[in-house]
């Protein structure tokens, strides 16, 4: 055995609650259960279970390598799930709707990597900001975000939800901006910049709120824009233009910030996180073809999540509207 067989070992201890009820799981005994724990904590060279006569306790290695072993699993369980899926040939029509700048720069280079994979299913891609109806649109798969989602929880029973991706929201300027306009200290700063707002909604340019988090509690600024609009692109190439600083996620930012043609601002707050959601109507089985695309999604939105962590700091959610 390997330490990806350990792992898959030390994961049905977690979750089945003990080693008794692993070994019954996996179909082997509880004293090859115990050796492979062994086995893996030396291989590690940490201790990553307590072990009491009654019961266990997860170590803060043992918590770390939990969450890690358990996304593997579910990665190499897609793989293996796309892998059998596509020796049947799955045909049809999915019909897809998006945001527009996710669709341009995220979605459709999987969906192209998708239809090279499955040149048998035919892909429908309507880009658009307003909430489509699933079922007057025929829509078999709607991507969408939030703000902040605390308990998930979708208004339409026929509707079922994905988490497809997390990240975080923060602030921006060009280089030439801060040059001309000086550095940010603190959010009472704001006050004297020129702020660029992306609104999903549409909002009077004099009623705008940027919410987030201090030391010392929340905190809410209201400024009048100088640009509002519900397109991110626009509110993206007005900030790299130097017209001001603008709110956006880590995923959003990613093109310009690697071009270092924007950099954050007042990093020290937390500004919220952004939930991107795969959304769906709420079926039995869905068909093969809408099933195979949402994990083929889902496993590229993982990597592409990955590679935008470019802040260390962990952030709190404190924005129930949508962004």
């Amino acid at each position: 055995m390997g330490i990806l067989d350990d792992s898959v070992i030390f994961t049905a201890v977690i979750q089945r609650g003990g080693f008794s009820r692993a070994a019954h799981y996996l179909g082997i005994s509880s004293g090859l259960v115990s050796r492979r724990i062994a086995h893996l904590e030396t291989s590690l060279g940490v201790s990553l279970i307590k072990r009491t006569t009654r019961d266990f306790q997860l170590t803060t290695e043992g918590e770390l390598f939990f969450q890690h072993a358990i996304r593997i699993q579910q990665e190499l369980d897609s793989a293996l799930n796309l892998i059998h899926a596509s020796a049947k040939k799955p045909t049809g029509v999915i019909r897809i709707s998006a945001p527009p700048y996710f669709g341009r720069h995220y979605l459709m280079p999987v969906i192209m990597n998708f239809m090279r994979d499955f040149p048998d299913i035919k892909i429908d891609l309507i880009l658009s900001n307003k909430q489509l109806d699933s079922i007057k649109e025929r829509l078999d798969l709607i991507i969408r975000g939030a703000g902040f989602v605390s308990e998930p929880r979708l208004q339409d029973s026929n509707l079922q939800m994905r988490l497809l991706l997390k990240e975080k929201i923060g602030l921006y300027a060009s280089p030439a901006y801060l040059l001309q306009h000086g550095a940010l200290r603190s959010g009472t700063d704001l006050s004297n910049h020129v702020l660029l707002n992306y609104s999903f909604h549409h909002r009077n340019q004099e009623d705008q709120t940027w919410s987030y988090l201090a030391d010392d509690g929340a905190h809410n600024f209201k400024f009048e824009s100088k640009l509002n609009t519900n397109d991110i692109e626009s509110c993206i190439h007005a900030c790299i233009a130097g017209l001001g600083i603008g709110r956006f996620t880590e995923l959003n930012a990613r093109i310009a910030l690697q071009a270092e043609q924007i950099c954050p601002v007042l990093e020290q707050y937390d500004w919220g996180i952004y939930h991107l959601f795969a959304i769906y109507p709420q079926q039995h089985a869905l068909p093969e073809r809408t099933r195979l695309f949402l994990e083929f999604v889902f496993t590229k939105m993982q990597t592409l999540s990955s590679k935008t962590k470019l802040h260390s700091k962990p952030a709190l959610s404190v924005h129930p509207q949508p962004l």
